[in-house]
């Protein structure tokens, strides 16, 4: 449902315009195997979207409280440090067009993400100077599902909430973006959106060249509303 042109337009990090996702899940299996916990498919899924403070909170859930939390985090990060440095990160499918169509229609975006402010920048690369605005989890007190990136986001850029379209790959996201009054668009990667969110979403869809190919249909010559 793309009919409306936004006046901003809102995006996940992880998972939407970087594929990052899969490398997590290759790093927290071997980090796993190291501190001698079963990390299933089921308990990573429900990490996806989530800050680090939420992450944390989840292990402690799972593995009990005396789990070695602050241990297993830094072999993570040492792990996706290697990683990152012998593959690099890239975009996910459609990602530089979809950005590159929406600021050549002069429509600001921006990012929010329950990553931090380095992994943001480094994640994004070149694409950073097209944002109006990167929100990252520093810049707010609550994470994903709670608005508050979302909201931040609007506000920096001057714009309703309402007038803004949101776009997210994980559940927990698209909450996020529907709390803070936004219509969402869920471009699932890891975790399919359960029923009951798309139903709410404004739209969902296998790809963002997908995503790109309707809005050009829609936005053609088209207004934005007011805000």
């Amino acid at each position: 449902m793309l009919e409306n042109r936004p006046n901003a337009i809102i995006c996940d990090m992880d998972g939407l315009l970087v594929d990052s996702e899969r490398m997590e899940w290759r790093v927290w299996r071997e980090a796993a195997v190291e501190h001698g916990i079963e990390l299933t498919d089921e308990h990573f899924i429900s990490f996806i979207g989530h800050s680090a403070d939420e992450g944390e909170r989840l292990l402690r859930q799972y593995y009990g409280a005396e789990f070695d939390v602050s241990g297993f985090r830094a072999s993570c990060r040492t792990r996706m440090r290697a990683l990152m440095d012998a593959e690099g990160v890239s975009l996910r499918p459609g990602a530089r067009e979809w950005i590159e169509f929406v600021t050549a229609l002069d429509i600001p975006v921006a990012v929010a993400t329950s990553s931090g402010p380095v992994h943001a920048r480094e994640r994004l690369g070149d694409l950073w100077p097209r944002f109006a605005t990167v929100v990252t989890r520093a810049d707010v007190a609550r994470g994903k599902p709670f608005p508050d990136l979302y909201l931040e986001a609007a506000a920096r850029m001057n714009v309703r909430p309402d007038a803004c379209l949101a776009l997210e790959d994980s559940p927990t996201g698209a909450r996020a973006a529907l709390a803070a009054g936004m219509p969402v668009l869920i471009v699932p990667d890891l975790v399919t959106p359960p029923d009951e969110l798309v139903a709410l979403a404004a739209g969902v869809y296998d790809s963002l060249h997908a995503v790109r190919d309707a809005a050009h249909r829609a936005w053609n010559g088209s207004e934005g509303s007011s805000g």
